[in-house]
């Protein structure tokens, strides 16, 4: 198999804009980034697939206009990372996380202790990026300790690392219904569910996205995925939930809240709770119109 590559794009910034630069990043089409601390600046390191329809000329080009704004003028470098490169650099930064008092992250070689109804979810990212680092799938873990129960059918659009999956499992969702279009993130959260003993009867990982789950109704919908991306699939989504069943959508900038609301009662779904951190949110919504034919 040849080997993937991605395409980098390094700058360092004063430390007190780096989430809003961080948040360009994302919305720009980056799927992941690296924050280094150096005093009161901050190294980004902002990743993106090294595909045709990349335009990483045009990304660079937006980043200094919305830089110049600021009043800052920063060069920004730009090389490509092989996935073994991306591998080790990656775990220079990855640590336990803890998305809430319940639920922490971790990389096997990275420990760590649990109390008494804390759960660790055991991640080795390699190229599917959702380590549990970033606020967006925090607040997705957030969101499924709110609202799961056990026995709970749900759906984890986007799997990636399988992180999510992993949680809901652990909590005692079953089954679950794990879905990437990346061959390489089905492969990835496949090795996961695997490092934390969970097996394919509770835990489904399959290639493909809304299209490949022909399975009705689900209890819950985890879909931490950019905005412009899950705004066609709101109405789709609806119609795999159960009359009361709610949706998770995460991988949203705070500025995005009242469009994405809008959308959501569109596709007649009702806003039930939004969770905050930082620039992001997490909107979660209830099917409260019952379920399509």
């Amino acid at each position: 198999m040849n080997k993937r590559a991605w395409h980098c794009l390094r700058l360092e910034v004063p430390a007190a804009c780096a989430e809003d630069v961080s948040a360009w990043a994302y919305e720009l089409g980056s799927c992941g980034l690296q924050a280094e601390e150096a005093g009161e600046r901050t190294q980004l390191s902002a990743y993106f697939a090294a595909e045709p329809m990349c335009d990483l000329a045009g990304v660079r080009r937006e980043l200094t206009h919305r830089l110049a704004a600021l009043g800052l003028a920063l060069p920004i470098g730009t090389e490509c990372v092989e996935e073994q490169d991306w591998e080790a650099e990656w775990r220079r930064f990855f640590a336990p996380v803890w998305a809430t008092e319940r639920i922490v992250a971790h990389p096997s070689w990275i420990p760590v202790e649990l109390a008494e109804g804390q759960i660790a979810v055991l991640i080795d990212p390699k190229m599917a990026f959702g380590t549990g680092g970033h606020e967006s799938t925090q607040l997705c873990l957030q969101a499924l300790e709110r609202c799961l129960r056990p026995g709970m059918r749900c759906l984890d659009l986007g799997t990636g690392s399988g992180i999510l999956s992993i949680a809901a499992a652990l909590l005692g969702a079953g089954p679950v219904l794990a879905v990437d279009i990346d061959e390489q993130a089905v492969a990835n959260a496949r090795e996961n569910l695997a490092h934390n003993c969970i097996g394919s009867e509770q835990v489904e990982v399959r290639l493909g996205g809304v299209e490949a789950v022909a399975e009705r109704p689900f209890d819950l919908v985890l879909a931490n995925i950019q905005s412009h991306v899950l705004r066609p699939l709101l109405i789709p989504l609806r119609g795999l939930l159960a009359a009361d069943g709610r949706v998770a959508f995460s991988g949203l900038l705070a500025r995005e809240e009242a469009a994405f609301c809008r959308w959501v009662t569109e596709a007649k779904l009702e806003v039930d709770t939004i969770l905050t951190k930082e620039t992001w949110i997490c909107v979660v919504a209830r099917n409260s119109g019952g379920q399509f034919d």
